[in-house]
């Protein structure tokens, strides 16, 4: 699991290296100055690193959707199930910030990395393996999978807060990473119920 991290943080740097290479100019955000865009005023704004932050964190939102309402469904435990509803409905809600900062970046539209298996990212093959299983087992399946979604989310959120150009990137992230450890102790205390 860790060499698979490792390898997608690697992919990760590899495409935001090619991307800084893209310049902004003529797009009206300003003009790019190795890899960051810089506005008029001089103050950093949107560069690569914040793009694919904001685009992978919200492609790990969409495929979680079909989890998270599995385990509203399905769950055996109560905690779960309120967790899961509550997630749901704090990501529709956390996605109109990635997507208002998406379009302030240039980048709105399809998502490409929508279609991309990473880690954290629930797998149709995970879902379907998740049919079969019932009560426990199923809780304690969707725990693993919720776990890895929520630590990539923070992984990733944490790459961005060190490395991102726009102040609005990375004071969501900051405020995702503080969501998402708190959500990390209360999938713990639910899967322990």
């Amino acid at each position: 699991m860790v060499v698979l991290v490792l390898r997608w943080l690697l992919g990760l740097s590899l495409l935001v290296a090619a991307l800084a290479g893209c310049s902004a100019e003529g797009q009206g955000q300003g003009v790019a100055h190795g890899g960051v865009i810089v506005t008029s005023t001089g103050a950093p704004a949107f560069n690569p690193t914040d793009v694919a932050w904001l685009q992978l964190t919200d492609a790990l939102h969409t495929r979680a959707e079909p989890l998270l309402e599995l385990a509203a469904d399905r769950a055996a435990g109560r905690s779960l199930r309120a967790l899961a509803v509550r997630l749901g409905k704090a990501r529709e809600a956390g996605r109109e910030r990635l997507r208002t900062l998406l379009g302030a970046a240039g980048a709105g539209g399809d998502n490409p990395h929508v279609a991309h298996d990473m880690p954290g990212m629930p797998t149709a093959a995970d879902l379907r393996a998740l049919e079969g299983l019932r009560e426990r087992a199923f809780d304690r399946r969707t725990g693993e999978l919720l776990r890895a979604y929520l630590e990539q989310l923070v992984l990733i959120a944490n790459g961005e807060r060190a490395s991102g150009g726009a102040a609005e990137a990375r004071e969501l992230a900051a405020d995702l990473v503080r969501e998402h450890t708190a959500e990390l102790a209360e999938l713990d205390r639910a899967v322990a119920a």
